[in-house]
């Protein structure tokens, strides 16, 4: 009887330790863990970075001159011509490519409201949409670039010098897009 209750004691103490001690190791495994995979995405992001950075400038700066020289940057882009669609096909995969999934989400929202509007139904507020396009896809960009944050509405008050007769449109469609984004 003795015996027994000497190895019940044991047996309970031990119990009592891996109880006492569980909670500490799932801890030290849920860190590890957590850790790991931390290092494998920094890793990950630090060697797109590494290998990227002149290619996500030069699709920035492009981006850029859509709100900087607007006119020859549209007609650059979207001219008939075979240079024309070659340099709008390179700068589509670019941005694929280099920019982040907020960045490719903006320009896919972008380009789907390119082309799902008739060209009888274009008026006036398509090209406020488009330049509030152009600037959320280029803060974007920065942001993917730099990691600042610069609003898109920012972007437009500096290159548009009557802003405030606009502001109301250019508000609106910037609503829509984050709404689009959201979805």
């Amino acid at each position: 009887m003795i015996i027994v209750n000497i190895i019940m004691t044991t047996v309970m103490v031990v119990l009592i330790g891996v109880v006492l001690k569980l909670p500490e190791y799932i801890t030290k495994t849920w860190l590890e863990q957590t850790k790991n995979r931390n290092a494998h995405s920094i890793q990950i992001e630090s060697y797109f970075k590494k290998v990227s950075v002149s290619k996500q400038e030069e699709v920035l700066n492009k981006w850029t001159d859509f709100l900087t020289d607007m006119k020859a940057t549209t007609q650059k882009y979207t001219s008939l011509t075979d240079e024309s669609m070659t340099e709008l096909r390179a700068l589509m995969h670019d941005t694929i490519v280099y920019g982040s999934d907020r960045t490719v989400k903006l320009f896919s929202i972008y380009m789907r409201n390119i082309f799902n509007t008739p060209e009888v139904e274009k008026n006036d507020n398509d090209i406020s949409d488009q330049i509030v396009y152009y600037a959320f896809i280029i803060s974007s960009l920065k942001e993917d670039f730099t990691g600042y944050h610069i609003d898109p509405l920012t972007l437009l008050k500096l290159e548009i010098s009557d802003y405030e007769k606009y502001e109301e449109i250019y508000t609106a469609c910037a609503k829509k897009i984050q709404k689009q984004i959201k979805e």
